[in-house]
């Protein structure tokens, strides 16, 4: 694996600095409760529409039982005030029920972009980066972006099906090289106000 350059003049962020925003977006938008969870679970839903839609539609379809489970647990199976349309269901219920289900979507929406923005060898270049600093507790990031690569290509070839001997053979694992840019100054000032943005939710 080839050591990017430490610095150049690149437009395109950093596939650790997506990652990292992505994760303060995450956290931020959880941090919130009650009208501002709703607003912040509308806005990232209409941008993941918008920009990652194939993504969210397909998490959100492979997440809909754990949405109707959050739904039963949570608005009926929760003490309080009963509601006489929904029989069982309770006010409490229903209103922890919206907010996990907030919670739940906001994750979906952020990680629907996260796979728009980054293909699956960009992601284990940036988690490689990410990891870097834990080389010297014996850990190394090579292994485990190997390890993470591995694991992506066996997701994407159980969706593609059962495939010939010549096109199942183990291919050259190869991470595109990154640079760092000015975007990536853009990102990490982003990222910081979104993480001191929930310290002080």
């Amino acid at each position: 694996m080839s050591s990017p350059a430490p610095w150049a003049a690149n437009r395109t962020p950093h596939p650790a600095s997506l990652i990292l925003f992505c994760t303060a977006l995450l956290v931020a938008a959880s941090s919130r409760e009650g009208g501002q969870l709703a607003f912040a679970c509308s806005i990232l839903m209409m941008l993941a529409l918008v920009a990652a839609r194939e993504h969210f539609l397909k998490l959100v379809r492979r997440s809909r039982w754990l949405l109707l489970t959050i739904v039963i647990l949570f608005g009926w199976l929760t003490p309080g005030t009963l509601l006489t349309p929904l029989p069982g269901a309770t006010q409490e219920g229903l209103q922890l029920a919206a907010k996990n289900l907030a919670y739940l979507l906001v994750a979906i929406s952020v990680v629907a972009g996260l796979l728009t923005s980054l293909s699956p060898p960009q992601l284990v270049a940036g988690l490689r980066s990410l990891l870097a600093p834990f080389g010297c507790f014996k850990r190394s990031p090579d292994r485990i972006a190997v390890r993470l690569a591995l694991t992506l290509e066996q997701v994407e070839a159980s969706r593609r099906g059962p495939v010939s001997g010549a096109d199942g053979a183990v291919s050259t694992l190869s991470l595109p090289a990154a640079s760092w840019g000015p975007a990536d100054a853009v990102l990490g000032c982003l990222t910081g106000a979104l993480f001191v943005l929930a310290w002080f939710a």
